[in-house]
């Protein structure tokens, strides 16, 4: 923070710089995907570069918030948790640039194991969110915890219905993994508005909105993927699926200033005046 310049500036600044570079590489994907100004093996590299370095920024930003509280605080665990999910999704998006620029079609495998075990500590992380915020009984917890489950369950198997009655050939596990993701996010981000109520200003549902962006995108990349009209190479992409990976793309955006908000939100110990209630 420069000298003399008060708390609510720095972050006023902070974050309106952080939106426009936002909007800025958010325009410039959008270029490359439409114009494709460079070779295919270049703008195959930056297409995949764009998300890995949004997913690195989210998952940074969420582990210093985890270092800026002690050991025994209750948040510790939270954002523990949460910054691991985040960490995971990055290694995932490595592991699927690299077998798209190396192999072009990505099926199910190494890229979904990551992302698959990260929704278990983003989950545990809204788990701790609700003890903190609630204390439940035990018996209450337990309920919450099988009432979530359910809606996963439903969730994932009327996606499951949907892609699988657009296809012809339905590869089952192939159809549940990509089922899971829209599900996952749309319950995830669900629960998290629920407890928004409780949270101070809404600070930390924040983070959980790109969810909401993931949910559409991973949802429109499974039926595009299982109708056959996604396309894996940008020289080659249509409209679809330029929508499909935009918005993805656009979801780690809003995932990483909404974490991005939380951290200056601690370092200053204030919000700007508005964005208070």
């Amino acid at each position: 923070m420069r000298f003399g310049m008060k708390p609510q500036d720095a972050y006023l600044r902070i974050v309106w710089l952080a939106r426009i570079l936002a909007v800025l590489m958010l325009a410039a994907y959008v270029v490359i995907y439409w114009y494709e100004p460079f070779t295919e093996s270049v703008n195959n590299f930056l297409s995949n570069f764009f998300s890995q370095i949004a997913s690195l920024f989210a998952a940074v930003m969420a582990t210093l918030i985890w270092g800026r509280y002690e050991p025994d605080d209750a948040p510790k665990r939270i954002w523990g948790n949460f910054s691991t999910g985040l960490w995971l999704w990055f290694a995932g998006e490595i592991s699927w640039g690299y077998i798209n620029l190396t192999s072009g079609e990505v099926s199910v495998g190494a890229p979904d194991v990551f992302w698959v075990i990260s929704y278990f500590f983003l989950g545990q992380a809204l788990l701790f969110q609700y003890k903190i915020l609630n204390q439940p009984t035990a018996r209450m917890l337990t309920s919450r915890v099988l009432l979530a489950l359910v809606a996963l369950a439903i969730l994932l198997l009327l996606i499951f219905k949907f892609l699988g009655a657009n296809t012809q050939q339905m590869v089952v596990l192939d159809t549940l993994v990509n089922a899971f993701y829209p599900a996952a996010d749309i319950l995830l981000a669900g629960i998290a508005l629920w407890l928004a109520r409780n949270f101070a200003g809404g600070a930390f549902a924040r983070p959980w909105l790109g969810l909401l962006v993931f949910s559409f995108s991973d949802l429109l990349y499974a039926w595009l993927d299982f109708s056959g009209m996604y396309t894996w190479s940008v020289d080659q992409g249509n409209l679809l699926s330029t929508i499909t990976d935009v918005s993805y793309f656009a979801a780690y955006l809003v995932l990483g200033l909404g974490v991005l908000a939380q951290w200056l939100f601690l370092k200053y110990g204030l919000r700007a005046a508005s964005e208070t209630r």
